[in-house]
């Protein structure tokens, strides 16, 4: 599938990919000034391309993975989470978390699910845009507990964004 930033293509995730992932993440979590947490939060991407519930694509441009997201089950019936959706500081603003999460997207279709729910930051405020764009609404009803400073966001996974342009 190829992306709109330059020799850029997306894969499915291997654990192969783990270590660039997490470099990804911990890159992406300090340009805010946030830790990267392998064993708590940020543990389930030792676990990127190897759980067979979930599909995980990796963006990767030049041979050099520069995206990562995850979707897979959450626990409610219907409803795929998304997680882990991080782009390398320099491939940001070029499509590429765009074509992640459509891949997840489709990908959560294509098992079945008819909602998608991802968990964020506050001051993820691009990744908020890109979010909202994609016809994902804010929520604070799910899950029960958040750590300060997230938001939860959901989208139904038949509607399609609305083109204001």
């Amino acid at each position: 599938m190829p992306l709109p930033a330059a020799a850029a293509r997306l894969r499915r995730a291997t654990p192969a990919d783990v270590a660039a992932a997490a470099a990804i993440i911990g890159d992406a979590l300090a340009g805010y000034g946030l830790p990267f947490d392998p064993d708590g939060r940020d543990a389930d991407v030792k676990l990127l391309g190897s759980r067979p519930d979930h599909d995980d694509f990796v963006a990767e441009q030049g041979g050099r993975p520069i995206g990562i997201a995850s979707v897979g089950p959450h626990g409610d019936a219907g409803v795929a989470w998304i997680s882990k959706l991080f782009v390398a500081r320099e491939a940001r603003r070029a499509g590429v978390g765009r074509a992640l999460l459509e891949a997840a997207h489709e990908a959560a279709r294509a098992r079945g699910y008819l909602r998608v729910g991802l968990r964020t930051r506050v001051v993820f405020r691009e990744a908020i845009a890109l979010y909202e764009s994609e016809a994902y609404t804010l929520t604070s009803a799910e899950p029960a507990v958040l750590e300060t400073g997230d938001v939860v966001y959901f989208r139904a996974l038949s509607a399609r964004p609305v083109d204001n342009g």
